[in-house]
């Protein structure tokens, strides 16, 4: 112990190689876990549990802005919380494992999961720095599993494989931003996952580098592999936004599976390579979709089409209200890439170039400014969200 936090509780120093395991069962509200500088072992926390307004905090500690996060290693896993209630995790850097590189589990072990409900878990990830340099084909950035109540929040990832977040039978999770960016020779198949079953989930400016395969993945039915599992009569996911996010040169930006009631609102789209939305009916089919003021550009001769749909998907499952669509080949591009699947609530715009300043992935045309993720309106009052091309190193936070 190292003295008395500013919540009331004691301050727990952690040297690098200390085992911060047996720690768990002894941690109580208010309590101050400090990851000192250097290279920590993973690790695994069960139940450990806070009290509103009096959280536990594990985070690392380092008061140099020039110098790296304290770093935990990966193995199987970095870090494992299982059922944590009332806890910050905050400040760490964190990567190289061959499963999941963050597992927060509130499971009890229930086959499937989705018979579980959610743990009530009022916790808060925050500034986390994640890196994959090395191929694993089971590997998770972030996976949250039978969680509710969950803020994830200014997390920098550099490389993944299979999923950089996965939610698993999740209510009410917020994703907000973060930087999801590519390393050259790993996959990237999806960016975040949303699987079906989960419910009242909110995905706003967070943005992704080149060469995703898939942004966003919504009412999946399996995360694990490529191919789909064979459960894909569970409940759909539910009331889901993807607002405000921007995406560059990605495969697909959407993918809509067995999904209710998701909107889709003021997302750029900037130079996709394959489709912009795709809905195979693998895993259920989608219902009440609202797309509204997304910008979705592409180069000349690179889209194979604007919605991949599969036949008995209804249009009207999918609403389009105004949104901007440009290439320097349309409109003769429609007899190719089709225009956009859906029932037009509102007229779609086809003639306004919008001149995207690539950086910021904001259009310049004035014309253009209500389209796409822009900056009207910020979800914290610090500082302003960055894409992959304008913060290649993620900023520090000090204690």
């Amino acid at each position: 112990m190292a003295g008395v936090s500013a919540l009331g509780g004691r301050v727990f120093n952690i040297e690098p190689g200390m085992a911060l395991n047996s720690l768990g069962p002894f941690l109580l509200p208010g309590d101050d876990v400090r990851l000192l500088p250097g290279v920590h072992i993973p690790f695994t926390l069960l139940d450990v549990r806070g009290e509103s307004g009096k959280p536990i905090v594990i985070r690392g500690y380092q008061t140099e802005a020039d110098k790296p996060l304290p770093y935990v290693k990966g193995e199987a896993f970095s870090i494992l919380l299982l059922r944590p209630r009332h806890v910050i995790l905050r400040d760490l850097m964190v990567g190289n494992s061959s499963g999941p590189t963050v597992f927060i589990d509130g499971s009890i072990g229930a086959t499937p999961v989705l018979e579980e409900t959610p743990f009530d878990a009022n916790l808060n990830v925050i500034n986390l720095q994640i890196k994959q340099t090395v191929p694993a084909p089971n590997q998770t950035s972030i996976y949250l599993r039978s969680m509710q109540n969950v803020d994830v929040s200014n997390i920098a990832i550099k490389g993944w494989n299979n999923a950089a977040v996965v939610l698993d039978n999740c209510k009410r999770v917020g994703i907000s931003q973060c930087v999801f960016d590519c390393a050259k020779n790993l996959p990237q198949y999806r960016g975040v996952t949303i699987r079906s079953g989960c419910e009242d989930i909110s995905c706003m400016y967070d943005s992704f580098g080149t060469t995703v395969k898939v942004a966003f993945e919504i009412g999946v039915c399996d995360t694990t592999h490529q191919s789909p599992s064979a459960d894909s009569s569970a409940r759909p996911a539910q009331r889901i936004l993807i607002s405000h996010n921007a995406a560059l040169e990605c495969a697909c930006f959407i993918s809509l599976g067995s999904v209710d009631n998701c909107a889709i609102v003021n997302n750029s789209c900037i130079e996709s390579t394959q489709y912009f939305c795709k809905a195979d009916g693998v895993c259920g089919v989608p219902n009440f979709i609202t797309f509204e003021n997304n910008l979705i550009t592409w180069v000349p001769g690179r889209l194979e089409r604007i919605s991949l749909v599969a036949q008995g998907i209804p249009p009207e499952s999918i609403r389009l209200q105004r949104n901007l669509w440009w290439s320097e080949e349309l409109p003769t591009a429609f007899e190719i890439v089709g225009k956009p699947f859906g029932v037009e609530i509102a007229p779609q715009v086809f003639d306004i170039n919008p001149k995207v300043e690539m950086r910021g992935f904001i259009p310049v045309d004035p014309k253009a400014r209500d389209f796409g993720w822009g900056q009207q309106i910020s979800p914290t009052p610090t500082g302003t969200t960055q894409t992959p091309l304008q913060s290649q190193t993620p900023p520090q936070k000090p204690s």
